[in-house]
């Protein structure tokens, strides 16, 4: 279930994210993506800083956890969008642009979704 632009799929959590609108069936709806996409660049920046998670394994391993999802096809998608190790440190911006983008993907089901 993807909540109202959210395609990201971020859960609500307590915080008001900007853009945030409201929730549904716990995850965070949002006025528009791109408040989805500086909401999901904002857990990126923390799951650097805070966490130490700079590998998309270890990203995809807190945010799509294995008793919520496939993480094991999950990374393997986004390691072949990015053409990334999974265990690859993600050292530039770039990367992680790639990488949302194929997270979005992942998160709507439809391969056509772009992150801008």
């Amino acid at each position: 279930m993807i909540a109202k632009n959210n395609i990201f799929n971020i859960r609500a959590n307590g915080a008001k994210w900007i853009g945030q609108t409201g929730t549904n069936k716990g995850f965070a709806e949002f006025d528009t993506q791109e408040h989805a996409i500086r909401a999901w660049l904002v857990l990126m920046r923390t799951y650097r800083r805070k966490h130490g998670l700079t590998t998309i394994r270890g990203i995809i391993n807190r945010f799509a956890p294995p008793s919520e999802n496939n993480t094991e096809k999950y990374v393997r998608y986004c390691c072949t969008v990015t053409l990334k190790g999974s265990t690859e440190p993600i050292t530039n911006k770039a990367t992680y642009y790639v990488l949302g983008q194929a997270m979005a993907r992942m998160e709507t089901g439809n391969r056509r979704t772009s992150v801008r």
